[in-house]
């Protein structure tokens, strides 16, 4: 991207050009700035409910607790009557045995605290943080004034996300805001880099057990007559070769389990249906295609 010249962004439908670009991904696409380093990765769940009593026995408002693992409160309309959302239970993205369980035991929970509470829904999110908590909102390395990002809201989106969006609208029209010079100003101190450091030591261990236990799995996936069971996956290895095989929806698809971002060893989400990677995030679909970044390329057939 040269000085003075509108970005280009080159897309699947043809490229398209712009005087500035905001990468405002969950984790950015680019690599520049190693953000996917910088900050952590966590999957959290929701799980609405209606509670016998209607909203005479729903609390008002919004409540987290100090207690872990963290839960919240908070209600939600409903044509039927409102709803009571419990959400909570939060854990770094794949890195769990079983993401069901962690749902199905925030579903509990509920049933416990609001006896005769009916599950209606259930739903997840994945959020990223920084590790002084703080979001990083503003230029983009090497983006010459015209790439800008936000990302790390730390599941704080509501207010993260409309604090970034104006930061950003001011960078673009030359506003001003003083309050935004908080993100814009990403000075390391010891204890954030303690912080980046615990992460990236965390995932660089994370990376030897999974592949170690990739190499470990059994059976040959090239020697295994009968598929996974409907709605399960798991890793194998075909030769030296790790191996995610899955089935859904009756079709069973057999898939490098090796994340095409740098390397990570997928895990089969049961909650969701889908591959995580326990490094830094990326999702992909049963057949391999990418969900949720920082992978930009799909899982590769085995």
């Amino acid at each position: 991207m040269d000085a003075g010249k509108p970005a280009t962004v080159r897309t699947a439908s043809g490229p398209m050009t712009a005087d500035a670009v905001v990468l405002a991904t969950g984790a950015p696409i680019l690599e520049r700035g190693l953000y996917f380093a910088k900050t952590e990765v966590r999957r959290s769940y929701v799980v609405a409910m209606r509670v016998p009593g209607g909203e005479d026995a729903i609390p008002r408002g919004m409540y987290l607790s100090i207690e872990r693992p963290t839960h919240s409160l908070r209600t939600a309309p409903d044509p039927g009557g409102e709803l009571l959302l419990v959400g909570g239970n939060g854990h770094p993205t794949g890195r769990v045995p079983s993401e069901l369980a962690y749902v199905d035991g925030l579903a509990q929970w509920g049933v416990e605290n609001f006896p005769g509470a009916v599950e209606v829904s259930r739903w997840s999110a994945q959020d990223y943080r920084s590790g002084n908590l703080i979001p990083f909102v503003g230029w983009f390395p090497r983006g010459r004034g015209r790439v800008y990002l936000a990302t790390g809201y730390n599941k704080w989106g509501m207010t993260n996300g409309v604090a970034a969006a104006l930061s950003l609208t001011a960078d673009l029209t030359g506003e001003t805001l003083d309050w935004a010079q908080v993100m814009h100003h990403r000075r390391t101190h010891p204890a954030d880099l303690a912080a980046g450091i615990g992460m990236n030591v965390r995932v660089g261990t994370t990376m030897a057990k999974v592949w170690a236990a990739a190499e470990r799995a059994e059976p040959d996936i090239a020697e295994e007559m009968s598929p996974p069971a409907e709605g399960t996956g798991h890793v194998g290895h075909a030769g030296r070769h790790p191996v995610a095989v899955s089935t859904i929806d009756g079709r069973t698809c057999a898939l490098s389990a090796v994340c095409t971002h740098l390397g990570g060893i997928v895990h089969w989400n049961d909650a969701e249906h889908t591959w995580d990677c326990p490094l830094h995030g990326s999702r992909f679909a049963p057949d391999g295609d990418v969900l949720e970044g920082p992978a930009t390329e799909s899982l590769r057939q085995a």
